[in-house]
């Protein structure tokens, strides 16, 4: 009996040391179980326009972010501002995307953290008016490799009927912007430029309005005149046989206005009401001998020095010139002892000497004025240094020089200086 009964109670121990050590056994996998639950948190990521939740016990945003299956790219940054380690809060990724932006034709690429078109512009400082064109609204996410075009509106101008007013178009031909202002064209009417000519930045498009209108007036008919020659009057002369008289007619206009003012017109019908009475002249045609004018030296009595060129000028070349007069005056001659530039001495009432002054040929150089050789003794003002200009010396005085007058005249050079 007592042998049972203490291999009962070893038994009973054995049972009893058994289930305690279950019972902390289980007790400590219980106890790992939630103390592993406890440590865990949920984090916000934020990519692009989407978000995602994750619950984690990682304290590393990048370990965050690969057990939420979320690869960065290079160039690619987070924004960790609002995240506390194994507390929680929001990652937000900021993607570096490379964006291509065509103004007017114009393509740049920029490389950007923006998560919309809208951001990218405020962070490249890109503005755009109401009346531009874009192929993305602003709102759009920004996509790596995307490109945004942007037309720039054209500003153009309109005149018409009196006003001016300004269109912002971005594309089309100006009939389409009178299309746009709501402005028709009438039958003769018509723009400047052209209804077919495109739209430009700047351009400033004209109506012309045009109107016909029928306009009467009385015009005066001038005389004509007939000429007959007479060879009994001298050449130069002429002689009124019958007088001329002016005549009237009623003359019928259509006159083109364009916005207002006359532009042109075309004559309709015409009624002489009057008729103009001819004028008739005799034009003489005799000829008359001139006298030929004295030279106390002639081309033959003129002494050679040798030279056949100097100063660019050559011996017997013919210039085109054009002469005046001057006598031994004060006013003329610059002083009142009449000495020449050559030391030749000149006066008033003197024998004729044949002199001339100019500043393009040598002192000393004999030309042939229209058949009468001249002397170079003088220099004048800045007016004789042009080529073919002479002032003729006349002893005759000053109203010598008015009534000889000026003129155009032949200069051969018959020897260059002295």
């Amino acid at each position: 009996m007592t042998n049972q009964s203490f291999a009962g109670k070893r038994s009973f121990r054995t049972i009893l040391t058994i289930v305690i050590a279950l019972v902390l056994l289980v007790t400590m996998f219980a106890g790992t179980a939630f103390a592993k639950t406890s440590d865990e948190y949920t984090v916000n990521i934020v990519d692009g326009s989407g978000s995602v939740a994750v619950t984690t016990n990682e304290t590393e945003p990048i370990e965050i972010l690969k057990s939420a299956g979320i690869i960065l790219s290079a160039g690619d940054k987070l924004d960790i501002t609002d995240f506390k380690e194994s507390e929680g809060g929001s990652i937000t990724v900021n993607r570096l995307n490379t964006i291509y932006v065509e103004f007017d034709g114009n393509i740049t690429a920029y490389q950007v953290y923006s998560h919309t078109v809208g951001d990218a512009f405020a962070s490249l400082g890109i503005s755009v008016n109401n009346n531009d064109q874009i192929n993305y609204s602003l709102n759009t996410e920004i996509t790596d490799g995307m490109v945004i075009k942007i037309t720039s509106a054209q500003y153009v101008t309109l005149k018409v009927d009196g006003n001016e007013t300004k269109y912002a178009l971005t594309s089309g031909t100006v009939a389409d912007l009178l299309k746009t202002a709501g402005v028709s064209l009438g039958k003769d009417d018509y723009t400047e430029p052209s209804v077919d000519t495109e739209l430009k930045k700047d351009l400033v498009v004209k109506v012309k309005r045009v109107e016909y209108k029928t306009e009467e007036k009385t015009e005066t008919v001038k005389y004509s005149t007939v000429e007959t020659k007479d060879n009994t009057l001298e050449k130069g002369e002429t002689k009124v046989l019958t007088k001329g008289e002016n005549g009237k007619a009623e003359v019928t206009y259509q006159v083109k206005y364009v916005n207002g003012k006359k532009k042109d017109s075309a004559e309709v019908s015409r009624t002489v009401i009057k008729q103009a009475t001819q004028k008739e002249v005799v034009v003489g045609t005799k000829k008359v001998k001139k006298p030929k004018k004295e030279n106390k030296d002639s081309t033959s009595d003129v002494k050679p020095n040798g030279v056949k060129s100097k100063n660019g000028y050559k011996l017997g070349q013919v210039i085109k010139g054009r002469y005046s007069h001057y006598c031994a005056c004060a006013t003329c001659n610059g002083n009142s002892r009449g000495i020449t530039s050559s030391g030749k001495k000149i006066k008033n009432g003197m024998d004729n000497p044949y002199y001339v002054a100019c500043n393009w040929l040598p002192l000393g150089t004999v030309i042939n004025v229209d058949g009468v050789n001249y002397t170079v003794v003088d220099r004048g003002g800045s007016g004789l240094s042009r080529q073919g200009r002479i002032d003729i010396f006349t002893p005759g005085g000053h109203s010598e020089c008015y009534r000889l007058g000026v003129g155009s005249c032949s200069i051969e050079i018959v020897r260059l200086g002295w």
